[in-house]
């Protein structure tokens, strides 16, 4: 399988194609992953899972943060490939988030950053998560809300990615009660906004090769519509801050 938008297996975008460029524009997030690892004691005997791992960017800074057994999985297998190459340390699957192939009450932390978006049947995913949970293990999703959607950069220059996203991520509440009845406790939502960051030519390069997953989404006249204008806007020496926003959800199984 190649061509998905999705851990379930529903064709579209064709990561295995972005994944060969995928870590020349995009890297882990420490900032986003201290969010979550200040919310749950880890150490050497803790097991965690990463679902949509990916390049395996944020897997491996959990992995050497904390020190535990890391797992990540994902269904393509272009990104995996890519993982393996630097992250000989954590376990990688090539496993639906849907149909995950671990044991009941495995883990002590299991979390997704800016996956949820690519699924294409959120509940099952938020059930077996429950299942491979130990006793008062977590369970984290980072995301966007639809408003955090609107205060994009790309939503500057590529106004119809909003709209698109907006269809693509579940709104928060929905995404909690989900939770809620998978039989999650303490279900809660935060948000947070970084500190405002200058957009330099990194930017540029990540949007030129098509580093966020919307941008695959529009026409292509929309595309290079708003790249003309994103290039005229550096050309001119505006300068581009951005105030990334995201919201964790968070659910705890119950002893």
């Amino acid at each position: 399988m190649s061509r998905r938008t999705d851990l379930t297996g529903t064709k579209n975008v064709d990561y295995d194609k972005v994944a060969k460029v995928y870590d020349q524009v995009r890297t882990s997030d420490p900032k986003m992953m201290h969010q979550i690892l200040r919310e749950v004691p880890l150490g050497r005997n803790s097991i965690i899972l990463d679902i949509g791992c990916g390049t395996a960017n944020n897997t491996l800074l959990v992995s050497r943060t904390t020190h535990a057994r890391v797992v990540g999985i994902d269904l393509s297998s272009g990104m995996l490939h890519e993982a393996k190459k630097k992250a000989s340390e954590i376990h990688l699957a090539y496993a639906s988030a849907n149909h995950l192939p671990f044991g009941n009450v495995t883990f002590d932390l299991v979390f997704m950053t800016e996956v949820l978006h690519h699924l294409a049947d959120v509940p099952p995913m938020i059930n077996e998560t429950f299942r491979v949970l130990r006793a008062s293990g977590e369970f984290c999703i980072a995301t966007q809300s639809h408003e955090q959607i609107d205060h994009r950069m790309t939503t500057r220059f590529f106004p119809v990615t909003a709209k698109i996203d907006k269809g693509r991520y579940p709104d928060i509440e929905v995404a909690k009660k989900h939770l809620r009845a998978a039989g999650f406790t303490n279900v809660r939502s935060k948000p947070f906004t970084f500190a405002r960051i200058p957009l330099g030519d990194e930017y540029l390069e990540t949007v030129e090769k098509k580093g966020y997953s919307m941008l695959h989404k529009i026409s292509e006249a929309d595309y290079q519509e708003g790249l003309k204008e994103l290039r005229a806007a550096y050309a001119a020496g505006d300068r581009l801050e951005y105030a990334p926003g995201y919201t964790f959800i968070w659910g705890s199984k119950s002893t």
